[in-house]
């Protein structure tokens, strides 16, 4: 077999490689992950009885929320029913964003809802009308009733709520975090989503057969969509979780004690004074992707922009692998010396490869030439680039982040222009550092027209790391090549000279 054979193979095994690490990647999340599903053992099974009723299917629906408060917020619309003291309305005002379902409203069945497992009092703990009284940032409803009563404390704290429940002659309550914002999954957990001691658990809607409920010491727990969180953090001691219809799910919990109600953004900056950044999903690259978050979270909270950010973690990148570029680009340089010899080892032994093969490991030994040094820095990104992908599909703030025409870098370029741009930036790396197999050249043109179209649905800002990262290589290739063979003559100039 013939070297020319052997470097074309290479070439297309390491493309193959990783466009199928890419999608293999996503099957995997998709199909083949471990479920973060609670093991049975941790499911209490008598639950499913003990579990309070909803009320749905004849009581709930036809019951629509008629005397509403409205409550602006500097971050927050709230709006309550002053039946039951229940959201039914909660705008995200920085990304314009209702937080109440369609199928919430359509149920009638919202956050804040009490339940404490006797029907007849459930009934009138959500559709009785409260006395609601308003001093500062604070909402007090209280409900008295025959034997009982009721108050609920809402505060506005800035990025959340906190809700203190008092009741007197009541069961323990239960309280609805309400169901999850409907949006694009793009390969993140949909739905419910809690903390039991140190254990982080993230239930498929599927698994939950009717409802279930967990109990333990409870951190948080709640309802979550990719960029959007409703529920609690605090002290609970219990969780029920309800599957409503077939793609739908309803989180209850036992507080103990005041409670932080969130319903928002997934907003690290937000999410991590009140516990609730585990609710960002990491994924199963957890270990890599979370520093890589924190690292350009951290830039962009000093900077305020992160098209900076992404610029930042390309130059350490970059950075980092300058001395696999640099060897690699020596190791380009050596190659298209031997080129003459090469091409003279191919004639003289063209009908015995194996004599080839065996000169040709000779002249590499000569020069110093690794065949896969040209390899190793492409390979070593593609665990930054898969832990990057998943930061810019999780990160809610990118959904605001803008660049130039790119209106949310958390979304394709609507105009191809930076996939374009990505493309030429690979053509323009074979001009600088040509093989000398021309080949080999057309098979990395090719291959630059299929990752424009490859990365052409990616979020813009990945697309923009990509196109970052050709342009200081070819900055870093261009440098090491003028201060490295700068006068420096071929092995054929040298010949001519012997």
């Amino acid at each position: 077999m013939e070297r020319r054979d052997l470097d074309l193979r290479g070439l297309l095994i390491i493309f193959l490689v990783m466009t199928l690490l890419l999608f293999g990647y996503q099957v995997y999340i998709l199909f083949f992950a471990p479920k973060t599903t609670p093991p049975p053992q941790e499911r209490v099974e008598e639950g499913r009885k003990d579990a309070p009723s909803l009320l749905l299917g004849s009581t709930r629906e036809g019951r629509k929320p008629q005397h509403l408060r409205t409550f602006d917020f500097e971050k927050f619309t709230l709006v309550l029913s002053e039946e039951g003291a229940r959201v039914v309305s909660l705008v995200d005002k920085k990304y314009g964003k209702e937080l109440i379902t369609e199928q919430e409203k359509r149920l009638g069945i919202y956050p804040l809802e009490l339940f404490t497992g006797n029907p007849e009092i459930d009934l009138l703990l959500n559709f009785s009308p409260y006395k609601i009284e308003v001093s500062g940032n604070q909402i007090t409803a209280k409900l008295e009733g025959e034997g009982f009563e009721v108050v609920k404390k809402i505060e506005y704290k800035g990025d959340h709520f906190s809700l203190k429940l008092e009741s007197k002659g009541l069961p323990p309550l239960y309280l609805s975090s309400g169901m999850r914002v409907q949006e694009d999954e793009f390969f993140t957990h949909a739905g419910p989503v809690f903390k039991v001691g140190d254990s982080l658990q993230r239930v498929e809607v599927k698994d939950i057969k009717g409802k279930e409920i967990v109990t333990g010491d409870i951190g948080f727990a709640g309802e979550e969509s990719r960029y959007y969180f409703k529920g609690f953090s605090g002290k609970m001691s219990a969780v029920v979780i309800y599957r409503l219809e077939e793609k739908h799910t309803l989180t209850l919990v036992k507080p103990v004690g005041e409670l932080n109600f969130y319903a928002g953004a997934k907003e690290y900056a937000r999410l991590k004074d009140i516990e609730l950044s585990d609710t960002i999903d990491f994924g199963s690259l957890r270990l890599l992707v979370k520093p890589l978050f924190l690292f350009m979270y951290w830039i962009y909270e000093h900077l305020n922009s992160w098209v900076f950010s992404i610029l930042a973690l390309t130059f350490i990148v970059r950075l980092l692998m300058f001395p696999l570029t640099y060897k690699s680009t020596v190791a380009m340089g050596k190659m298209a010396e031997l080129a003459p010899k090469m091409q003279e080892l191919k004639e003289k032994y063209k009908d015995n490869p194996a004599k080839f093969q065996e000169e040709m490991m000779k002249l590499y030994q000569e020069v110093g030439f690794n065949p896969m040094s040209g390899c190793l820095p492409i390979l070593l990104q593609i665990p930054v680039f898969f832990a990057l992908y998943k930061v810019l599909t999780i990160t809610a703030d990118l959904q605001l982040a803008k660049f130039l025409w790119v209106q949310s870098l958390a979304q394709k370029d609507p105009y191809y222009i930076l996939p374009v741009l990505m493309g030429l930036t690979m053509v323009a790396q074979q001009f600088v550092s040509p093989s000398p197999e021309k080949s080999q050249n057309y098979i990395m043109i090719i291959t630059s027209v299929v990752f424009t179209f490859l990365f052409a649905s990616f979020p813009a800002g990945l697309v923009l790391y990509w196109t970052l990262n050709n342009v200081f290589n070819l900055g870093q290739t261009y440098i090491i090549k003028k201060l490295t063979f700068k006068g420096k003559p071929s092995r054929t100039q040298k010949k001519k000279k012997k």
